[in-house]
């Protein structure tokens, strides 16, 4: 029980985490869970069952942290980028009806994405890349007057 309590612990203090530390809390609570699993449901030599499940949870519990780690790092690189190249969406910069004491705001300038083919210029290749357009400047957002409680 003692064990158990103390597995719960360990994985309920990691959060965010590196790669090495999700597969230690990923061994550890899987080898764990197998000790305690195969001791309790072992008839008798319970000591080996043990061992053995704690290999088995280990192994178990190593993989499943590895893919899961990953499958959270792509998805939290993708948030990121999303959010990242939408900042007007979440209103992060100077939102409609902007409100501050410090003055007026600016809108967020509209930015096209434009792809160059992969070319040769002379001696050189140029490989296709993306080149990304300012097609329209930000404004000045007046603020509008602040209404009289």
């Amino acid at each position: 029980m003692n064990i158990l309590v103390l597995t719960m612990l360990m994985v309920s203090m990691v959060g965010c985490s590196t790669m090495r530390e999700s597969l230690i809390v990923g061994a550890g609570t899987g080898a764990a869970t197998g000790a305690i699993g195969a001791s309790s449901l072992a008839d008798r030599n319970k000591g080996q069952a043990a061992l053995q499940g704690a290999l088995i949870g280990g192994a178990i519990g190593g993989i499943a942290s590895y893919f899961l780690h990953k499958g959270m790092d792509k998805r939290d690189d993708r948030v990121r980028r999303e959010t990242l190249f939408n900042l007007e969406k979440f209103n992060v910069s100077t939102p409609s009806g902007y409100q501050s004491s410090s003055g007026p705001g600016l809108t967020v300038p509209k930015v096209e994405a434009q792809w160059i083919d992969t070319q040769v210029q002379g001696k050189k290749l140029i490989e296709g890349h993306r080149v990304w357009v300012i097609t329209e400047e930000p404004q000045w957002v007046p603020n509008p007057p602040k209404a009289k409680k």
